[in-house]
């Protein structure tokens, strides 16, 4: 049933927010796309809502919310938010949202080396929201911050930390981390995990791909290697996994 509160989408605007998909039209736009009420309750105020006729009463009252604080607010059919939406069962809410300011690092930075699994991404952006880093600083390489894949499994992460993106990690290490303490977690002949409190430096670990590990020109860069222990066969950990218990193990560092 159409809400009178609310204009229809366009076809036009739809097919302007639907080109967002594409990173080149994001950096363009300085815009991305957010699915779902988790995402549209962050701290982040988003340009358009765009929420189905048949929406739920949450979702409406939301929508509702977010116009409060300024965002506008497109009603539409099940079938523009397929058009829309990335996931084979869209939610009934999608918000367009600006990209969000950089600020300088913090001192506990969780550092992606060519981590290109979008999933893999948001959830350790995610991860280190919840243990309470300060920053996330994403190499070349990496999946980029505002792919759907990875806006949806940060979980609506994006407004309490801050995330660099496409960083050439041979410069940011001895500039921008100089003061960190520089730690490589690396499949094995590292330190202990529980290493990484130091003596109460600023602290970067730095994360690589599973297919290829930390690069050898970031390797030449870092003060320290850390390895999580194992009992089995496998040659290493999912990078999200091993981000986790890293995080996990320096939350006790002076924020």
């Amino acid at each position: 049933m159409d809400d009178q509160r609310w204009p229809r989408l366009t076809l036009n605007l739809r097919n302007a927010l639907r080109a967002l998909h594409d990173r080149a039209e994001r950096d363009r736009q300085g815009l991305f796309l957010a699915e779902g009420a988790n995402l549209a309750n962050a701290a982040l105020v988003p340009s358009i809502v765009i929420i189905r006729t048949d929406a739920t009463e949450a979702d409406t009252q939301t929508a509702m919310n977010l116009a409060g604080r300024g965002s506008e607010v497109y009603q539409c059919s099940v079938r523009d938010m397929e058009v829309l939406a990335e996931t084979k069962t869209p939610q009934s809410l999608l918000c367009v949202v600006p990209y969000v300011a950089e600020r300088a690092v913090g001192d506990r930075v969780v550092v992606l080396d060519g981590v290109s699994d979008p999933g893999n991404v948001g959830t350790i952006i995610r991860t280190a929201a919840w243990f309470g880093w300060t920053d996330v600083i994403l190499g070349r390489g990496c999946a980029d911050l505002y792919n759907p894949k990875v806006v949806r499994s940060t979980a609506g992460a994006l407004g309490s930390i801050n995330v660099l993106r496409s960083r050439d990690l041979v410069d940011v290490l001895p500039q921008m981390l100089s003061h960190h303490q520089r730690i490589a977690a690396v499949p094995r002949g590292g330190q202990t995990p529980a290493d990484i409190l130091g003596n109460g430096q600023p602290v970067a670990v730095i994360i690589g791909s599973e297919a290829h590990g930390i690069s050898t020109a970031v390797l030449e860069q870092c003060t320290m290697h850390v390895t999580i222990p194992g009992m089995g066969s496998v040659e290493s950990l999912n990078a999200a996994i091993a981000s986790a218990i890293l995080c996990y193990e320096g939350r006790r560092l002076p924020a």
